[in-house]
């Protein structure tokens, strides 16, 4: 993964493990504007975008989910640097979301403003604002789900469709479920040399999650990520997996159990995968061992 130019102007903890699925493979915290409420700003280099410099998300634990507020680290040093004025004038130094006057490329601003366009009746600039965003933030599960209903009300069905894909597989990390865009595919005729794994079976998925003893879709889900991988599909095999251990984490303990899911040994799975992307892997340890070669 390649690091931010400005990485010294920021304290990264350079001994971060990925052990748990949330935060997502890819992430790594700064404590640089964090509010003390267990929420921090962090690194995060996109799936199959490694050979780039990392955008910036901010975590809401709570609801464990990453906002994409920043399309770069030099974006954030200037809003961490305009709430430092603020806070010299007693004002709030919290570091917030910019417009995108601060930060054309953000993505979450990007995503906010489309949803003003779309209740405005432009959609065709809204459209242009979530393609830009995705282009930065491929998963970007909140934008692909908003994304997919404009191309299907532009009948770019082509285009739908694969939004939809994406969305199914993207990580609730970046928001979901995509219900509508599951309810959509699963009424388009599947071709009948159709590869997508996603698409073939998407009619066997639900993503209603929690509350039962078993779950259908995780046999499901598995299934495609191993398809993902015969087929050398890097990048979506990646994607998958950490959408499933996401879900799979928010279940039980019995119900891991039954369904024989180890985060530890998922997420040593995950590493070894992202090592095929093309761009690079995606394992921290790899990243701080090259800083301080």
């Amino acid at each position: 993964m390649l690091l931010p130019a400005q990485l010294a102007h920021i304290s990264v903890e350079q001994d971060w493990q990925h052990s748990a699925p949330y935060p997502p493979l890819g992430f790594n915290p700064f404590f640089e504007g964090a509010l003390g409420n267990g929420d921090t700003f962090g690194l995060y280099w996109p799936i199959g975008r490694e050979a780039s410099e990392p955008i910036v998300v901010e975590t809401w634990h709570d609801e464990w989910r990453l906002q994409p507020n920043f399309s770069s680290l030099a974006a954030f040093l200037r809003a961490h640097a305009a709430a430092g004025d603020a806070e010299d004038e007693d004002e709030d130094g919290y570091v917030a979301l910019p417009t995108l006057a601060d930060d054309p490329a953000s993505p979450r601003a990007a995503f906010l403003a489309a949803k003003e366009l779309i209740a405005q009746r432009n959609p065709d600039a809204a459209i242009a604002l979530l393609e830009a965003a995705l282009a930065l933030l491929p998963e970007y599960t909140d934008a692909l789900a908003l994304l997919h209903g404009q191309y299907v009300r532009a009948g770019r069905i082509d285009d739908a469709v694969k939004v939809a894909i994406q969305a199914i597989i993207s990580p609730p990390s970046f928001g979901g479920p995509p219900l509508k865009a599951l309810q959509w595919l699963r009424t388009q005729p599947v071709p009948q040399n159709e590869r997508d794994p996603i698409w073939r079976a998407c009619g066997q998925l639900s993503f209603n999650f929690g509350g039962s003893k078993d779950n259908a879709d995780y046999p499901v889900l598995l299934a495609a990520i191993d398809t993902y991988l015969e087929q050398g599909d890097y990048r979506c095999a990646s994607t998958l997996m950490q959408t499933y251990a996401e879900l799979m984490s928010a279940e039980t303990v019995s119900f891991q159990e039954r369904h024989a899911f180890e985060p530890a040994a998922f997420i040593a799975r995950q590493i070894a995968v992202s090592a095929m992307l093309p761009q690079g892997s995606r394992d921290p340890a790899l990243l701080w061992s090259s800083e301080l070669a």
